[in-house]
């Protein structure tokens, strides 16, 4: 079987994040900067990222659409998007271009994941069947997180997949529904074991709470707060827990800002 090492950096970051956004029903008031973290999996054939963030310039541009005033979802003033290494750069520490890159694994269509991905003209986007007609027609109470409908229209080399799939050897991708409908973990092999890349929002409390916390909620871990489907949440994030144990990379831990290389 093949085995990887993961890559990363932060793109950008979402500073100063209601933290009860991430956990359900849990830790109001508390205050943490999200990274958007763009994967790579090194040592494969091909160049494959994992997500594709978004900069402070698309943020504005694509979801804010010029408009100075303050973006507001659920209830919560954002601060706006800060620039942290830019997607050049980013690819540039691994010896690569826009260009270069072949596929993008996609976790969830979130306009904080994908924006870098139309500068890969080369890319294969992989995403979740379920995921492309959600991020098409999203439920009202669903628009604030993804792009305009047109941004996904535009998208061109889609390969729409459905449930679990092997998509190579050690890597596979795992449906993990709850956060959006076709949010999709991607596990990967490496030298240390299986490590999963969690498919929707999450950060380290949401697989790992302290164990006063627990015992008081009475489950082991917290569903994502932004959810589909609250049910959905909490088993996508118990099987993740089950299948890897410590070794789930959330996809907004503010931990993973200094982390380059896993493991």
């Amino acid at each position: 079987m093949s085995k990887y090492s993961l890559g990363l950096f932060t793109n950008a970051m979402g500073p100063a994040r209601e933290k009860s956004r991430f956990t359900y029903l849990n830790f109001y008031g508390q205050k943490v900067d999200i990274p958007y973290i763009i994967w790579h999996i090194e040592g494969a054939d091909k160049n494959i990222l994992i997500d594709a963030g978004c900069s402070a310039a698309d943020y504005y541009r694509v979801i804010k659409a010029g408009n100075k005033e303050p973006f507001v979802a659920g209830g919560e003033s954002f601060k706006d998007v800060q620039d942290v290494t830019s997607f050049e750069d980013g690819l540039a520490a691994w010896g690569l271009k826009p260009a270069d890159i072949d596929v993008i694994l996609i976790t969830h269509l979130h306009w904080d994941h994908i924006m870098n991905a139309e500068k890969c003209k080369n890319a294969k986007l992989v995403v979740q069947e379920d995921e492309w007609r959600c991020a098409l027609a999203p439920h009202p109470m669903q628009t604030f997180a993804y792009a305009p409908r047109s941004y996904y229209e535009q998208m061109r080399n889609l390969e729409l997949v459905r449930g679990d799939v092997d998509f190579m050897p050690g890597v596979r991708l795992i449906h993990t529904p709850g956060h959006t409908p076709g949010g999709q973990t991607v596990a990967v092999e490496t030298e240390k074991g299986w490590y999963a890349i969690s498919g929707y929002c999450a950060i380290n409390d949401n697989f790992y709470p302290p164990e006063e916390l627990k015992k008081a909620i009475g489950y082991p871990i917290i569903p994502a707060a932004v959810h589909t489907n609250t049910i959905e949440a909490y088993e996508s994030s118990l099987k993740l827990l089950q299948m890897f144990g410590d070794k789930i990379l959330p996809s907004h831990e503010q931990a993973l800002m200094k982390v380059s290389h896993v493991p």
